[in-house]
């Protein structure tokens, strides 16, 4: 992890993953946690969290990662819709 705020950003949404995972399968439960950091997380924390998608550390929880990559997408989305 480059900085002590990355390993805060990653220790949070492992601990959101958690909080969030309860009874729901992985795609819902990955969604939630989505959502909850669209509407949440300032776009530098969000950007942030993205970039470390690119280190493969092992500290994302599996539930994270596959939240952390669906964020990814829908800002690649989001940004690409504002290109045109």
């Amino acid at each position: 992890m480059s900085t002590h705020n990355d390993k805060n950003l990653i220790h949070m949404i492992n601990q959101i993953a958690v909080n969030l995972r309860g009874g729901h399968d992985e795609e819902t439960a990955a969604a939630a946690i989505c959502r909850h950091l669209e509407t949440f997380w300032a776009r530098p924390m969000k950007q942030r969290l993205v970039a470390s998608l690119e280190r493969e550390d092992g500290e994302l929880s599996p539930l994270a990662r596959r939240a952390a990559l669906l964020l990814a997408e829908r800002l690649l989305a989001e940004r690409q819709a504002r290109s045109t």
